[in-house]
């Protein structure tokens, strides 16, 4: 928990950091994958009974909702300020470029450069190294986001549903609950004394 407290708190506030800040929290917040954070666009944002969603097309096209947690929903709308956007208002790319002057421009993020911007969060945040294959990615946020709502009490398959997983197995390997000696059913087995 502390780890993605300091990753998001290694963003500034400037026009990048708050975009940047909106990348990792909607993978810490929504476990999105990298190529759904490249590809949402402003109209994915929609309102529904009193909340605002996230539905899009996932992996294999498959229509997505998820829920923005309210922290998400804070972050995404401060980026969406920041570049002269609103919520619930138009259509394009959600996440766009931002050049070294801090101008917003028009074209969106490439896979490649969420991937870099994370790397270089984690390595601001001394999480990670920059380079290397233990080098912070936005996958791990997503599997960050899968253990700590479970972690949290959420259910497997709710916590399926969210990462937009077809099979239960792919989730407990995201959660690790492979790799553990505990928390198995058999150690819930209780029958009384005997």
């Amino acid at each position: 928990k502390q780890e993605a407290r300091d990753l998001l708190s290694a963003c500034d506030d400037t026009v990048k950091g708050k975009r940047d800040r909106a990348i990792m929290a909607a993978a810490l917040y929504a476990g999105l994958r990298v190529d759904e954070l490249a590809s949402l666009d402003l109209a994915d944002i929609k309102q529904d009974g009193g909340r605002y969603w996230l539905q899009f097309a996932g992996k294999g096209e498959k229509t997505r909702k998820v829920k923005l947690h309210d922290t998400l929903y804070q972050l995404i709308a401060a980026w969406l300020v920041a570049s002269g956007r609103v919520i619930g208002q138009g259509s394009g790319a959600l996440f766009l470029a931002v050049n070294k002057g801090d101008n917003v421009g028009t074209g969106a993020l490439a896979t490649s450069a969420i991937n870099r911007i994370v790397a270089e969060y984690g390595q601001a945040a001394g999480l990670a190294e920059l380079h290397g294959e233990n080098r912070l990615g936005p996958h791990d946020l997503r599997r960050t986001f899968a253990r700590n709502a479970y972690d949290n009490g959420a259910p497997l398959p709710a916590i399926q549903a969210a990462l937009g997983h077809s099979d239960p197995a792919t989730t407990m390997r995201y959660i690790g609950l492979h790799d553990e000696n505990g928390g198995g059913a058999v150690d819930f087995v209780c029958y009384g004394a005997v």
